[in-house]
């Protein structure tokens, strides 16, 4: 009989999307993977995207810069709201 504690690992956050599309497969991978691509698509209504960087590897990561039109960027470099 074994003593002792044992440590159990808590299972990393996973995302699982599923959708099927009507267009080939590499086309699919290429809009998902290539920033210009995703930009263009991956936004609020009335927002733009300046800055999209996204590495599809594993353990890769996204970073999105979203700019709505109203709010901006003040001298001091903080977010405020001009409705």
């Amino acid at each position: 009989m074994a003593t002792g504690n044992t440590a159990t690992k808590e299972k990393e956050p996973e995302l699982v999307l599923t959708r099927v599309f009507d267009a080939p497969r590499e086309l699919v991978f290429k809009v998902w993977t290539d920033p210009k691509h995703m930009a263009q698509w991956w936004r609020a209504h009335g927002f733009t995207s300046p800055v999209w960087e996204l590495d599809v590897r594993p353990g890769g990561a996204i970073r999105i810069h979203m700019r709505g039109p109203w709010y901006r960027l003040s001298d001091d470099r903080r977010l405020s709201g001009d409705r």
